[in-house]
């Protein structure tokens, strides 16, 4: 069943997620997360690790949060990291979809907890407790052009002072084909991905959203050229089985979607999927460019300067328009 779309924003916004949750999303987000491992070479910097030893050495146990977690991976990854350097720390995974959390086995044996939690919804936070260490990453598909502010904002409140914040984003603007003229089913299909998505300018809004709200403020920037071929053909499997999530998602919407994407029929975007498929097959790679920035909060009772002030400390008041109106 088709839905039908009043205007032409409707159909932009016709779903909060666009990717898969389903057990074949779940196989694409580990492999995802083998490639981004060996992409960035190390899952906590060291500067996080000796933070959190430094809380270990008090006698506290270290917190961790990652949001958008799915299968877990990144914390799985933590926990076998902090082993190795002594420390024991509290782990908590949160997600909008539970159905992407690994078998309560698994959690049990690695003393990690996951949780339902809605990014966007301030009032779920304020339950959760507080962090030493706040890690998101890859979550550019759940958050929309006006919501980052506000998911920036709501994660920012359970991250203790002094805690690290950490963010790892795909930057879908700087993705590029090993030959474009050849994988020309990709380039196309590529293009209406970034129409579905709608998550342009990632970088610069992280970019400001870090810098204005933290301190100590870095961007690392990493990407999948620099892998072994084995690692980008394992890339381009992974872009394939997100392309399929990203179509089957827009398909059963039906054609008011499609026709968004500029296309006539649901049957001519799932032909498209196919070709795509294949040059996937026969050797395309689309390579992934990644950003992590990282930052420190503040500690309370210090004066930060304006550009690293919080969002709602940055917002004028109506006495300091009107200075400045008039004395510019």
């Amino acid at each position: 069943m088709s839905i039908e779309f009043q205007t032409e924003e409707e159909a932009k916004d016709y779903a909060n997620y666009t990717l898969g949750v389903d057990d074949d999303a779940q196989k694409r987000l580990v492999l995802q997360s083998s490639i981004t491992r060996e992409m960035m070479g190390v899952v906590l910097p060291p500067s996080v690790v000796a933070h959190l030893k430094s809380i270990a050495k008090n006698g506290e146990r270290p917190r961790i949060a990652d949001v958008g977690t799915g299968p877990g991976n990144w914390l799985f990854d933590v926990r076998a990291q902090l082993r190795d350097e002594g420390v024991n720390a509290l782990l908590d995974g949160y997600d909008l979809y539970p159905s992407l959390f690994p078998p309560e086995e698994k959690q049990k044996t690695e003393e990690i907890s996951f949780h339902e939690l809605n990014i966007h919804t301030r009032e779920n936070f304020e339950s959760i407790g507080k962090y030493d260490v706040m890690h998101i990453r890859y979550l550019s598909a759940g958050i929309g052009p006006e919501q980052w502010d506000s998911a920036f904002d709501n994660c920012l409140s359970v991250l203790k002072p002094g805690g690290i914040f950490i963010w790892e984003e795909l930057l879908l603007e700087k993705m590029s084909i090993n030959d474009p003229a050849t994988w020309k089913n990709v380039l196309t299909m590529f293009k209406l991905n970034w129409s579905i998505l709608r998550r342009n300018d990632v970088d610069p809004k992280l970019s400001a959203l870090f810098g204005e709200n933290l301190e100590g403020t870095s961007k690392e920037e990493f990407t999948t050229k620099n892998l072994p071929e084995k690692w980008q053909r394992m890339q381009a499997a992974n872009m394939s089985m997100a392309t399929k999530e990203l179509v089957d998602r827009a398909s059963e919407h039906g054609d008011a979607v499609v026709k968004h994407l500029g296309l006539e029929t649901v049957g001519e975007l799932q032909s498209l999927l196919k070709l795509t498929q294949e040059d996937f097959k026969n050797g395309c790679v689309l390579h992934m460019p990644v950003n992590r920035w990282m930052g420190v909060k503040p500690t309370p009772g210090r004066n930060m300067p304006l550009e690293n002030s919080s969002s709602a400390e940055r917002r004028p008041s109506w006495a300091q328009s009107i200075r400045k109106w008039i004395f510019c």
